[in-house]
């Protein structure tokens, strides 16, 4: 088992030794299904605090602001990748005041300490944690988001022919999700499963999303 500095290590020399966009974990983009849930009108963050953990170059950080969420607050372990989100964030084009609330941050999600979320988003951050590490994951979302929030996990990948121990990404069912949220106040309010034309390539079948009220 690796120690917890082993693993934040990992992901600093992936992102120090320069991950090109569309590569490993980086899909380029937004995932459709949050897209979806967004333009619907059935995730409304207007106005509203949201915290995306494990944000990458920060894709879901600007689409989030570019819905209302005010601030879109991403965290990343790595120093390297918070760059790439800002440049990312650069190149975009957002105006300035769209950018300032579209915000990445250096920091570790288990001890980060800003206040409450009204919204949180999870994609392809549980299953980049040691099995050991998912209790931990549960406990830190439930200090994060306050009473009457939301928290949006895209579940990824469910997939029953991988080996349960191996990864990352490791692989995840929906009953682990409420086995691990529900002791901390979560109720799951909405949940299907993804249709293939929401999932990015390589990823269609093996998605399901749902979202989960804090009492």
């Amino acid at each position: 088992m690796t120690s917890d500095a082993e693993y934040n290590e990992r992901w600093h020399k992936i992102w120090s030794d320069g991950l090109p966009a569309g590569q490993c974990f980086d899909a380029s983009r937004s995932a459709p299904s949050l897209v979806n849930l967004l333009t619907s009108g059935q995730l409304d963050v207007r106005g509203k605090r949201a915290l995306v953990p494990g944000c990458g170059r920060g894709y879901d950080v600007l689409l989030l602001a570019q819905h209302g969420a005010d601030p879109a607050i991403g965290l990343e372990i790595s120093g390297d990748a918070v760059k790439a989100a800002m440049d990312y964030k650069s190149q975009s084009g957002a105006p300035e005041e769209l950018a300032s609330r579209a915000l990445c941050k250096e920091g570790d999600f288990f001890k980060y300490e800003d206040g409450l979320f009204d919204i949180g988003y999870d994609y392809t951050f549980l299953c980049a944690m040691r099995p050991d590490m998912r209790g931990r994951w549960a406990e830190a979302w439930g200090r994060q988001i306050k009473p009457g929030g939301e928290l949006v996990t895209l579940m990824f990948p469910v997939d029953a022919s991988m080996p349960r121990d191996q990864g990352p990404p490791f692989p995840l069912t929906p009953e682990l999700y409420s086995e691990l949220l529900s002791p901390h106040g979560f109720t799951r309010t909405f949940f299907e499963a993804v249709p293939k034309e929401r999932s990015h390539e390589g990823r269609q079948g093996r998605e399901f999303i749902a979202c989960w009220t804090k009492a």
